[in-house]
């Protein structure tokens, strides 16, 4: 698979029949850009890899010079957290080995599926690498946003670019959303997705971000395998109603 791993920790899976769970969240991996396009060069300096020895595991996000933002199933002992360019052999490498999973998270739920890394070591800022910009409100349903990521770009077979890769998605409303995923949606999630088409994120891409207006909406949380079915969405994690969580857990443990 060039090279690369699946996160060891996915997403609950969802059959056709909506609603019911298919597999394990630990047979499949995270989440992958299907139908997307190469991110334009420097157009998302806050996007890191985690990365498993030199394998993908799963996205994330820069919030400050010492802390990664990601989803709570990505979790290892060790990261190595990649940043500064689109490439994944480019760029900063910074090691990590501690991580803050929101206390609410559930492996089953999926709910509060997000989780706080701390590098060992000052990430350098430049043009090239930057922080996210945390989000002062939440955005509503229609909101155009951006996904990205290094996963897969193909499902079930899986390929793998090699340049960071992008798709534009729109924020669906819960209502919608609830109607098609039923309980397994939770008030703190976020869906997004373009009706009757196949762009998604879906295995790799865990983590990543979901960006609407310049400012982190969603993480790459969970979806339906195999990737990119139509009018069925991604699911994120809602980062605007975590600020509070995220700006106290990095306060707590500087």
């Amino acid at each position: 698979m060039a090279g690369f791993l699946l996160p060891a920790l996915l997403i609950l899976l969802l059959s056709v029949a909506l609603g019911s769970a298919a597999q394990d969240a630990h047979d499949n991996g995270g989440g992958r850009i299907i139908d997307g396009y190469p991110c334009p060069r420097l157009s998302r300096p806050w996007q890191v890899a985690l990365l498993d020895g030199n394998q993908l595991h799963c996205g994330g996000v820069l919030v400050n010079e010492w802390w990664v933002l990601t989803a709570a199933h990505c979790v290892m002992n060790e990261y190595i957290v990649h940043m500064g360019s689109e490439y994944l052999g480019r760029g900063q490498k910074i090691r990590a080995t501690m991580s803050f999973r929101h206390p609410g998270y559930s492996a089953q739920s999926h709910v509060n599926d997000l989780m706080l890394v701390k590098l060992s070591r000052r990430a350098r800022l430049s043009f090239r690498v930057k922080k996210v910009n945390l989000p002062s409100r939440c955005e509503p349903p229609g909101t155009t946003c951006t996904v990205s990521g290094w996963g897969a770009t193909t499902s079930p077979v899986a390929t793998f670019p090699e340049k960071l890769m992008c798709t534009d998605v729109d924020i669906i409303s819960s209502g919608v959303c609830r109607r098609i995923y039923k309980d397994l949606l939770g008030d703190s999630m976020l869906c997004a997705g373009i009706p009757n088409s196949s762009t998604n994120a879906c295995n790799g891409d865990s983590g990543g971000p979901l960006m609407c207006k310049g400012t982190l909406q969603g993480l790459v949380s969970w979806g339906v395998y195999p990737c990119g079915q139509p009018n069925e969405p991604g699911v994120y994690t809602q980062v605007c109603k975590y600020v509070d969580w995220i700006n106290d857990t990095m306060r707590k443990y500087c």
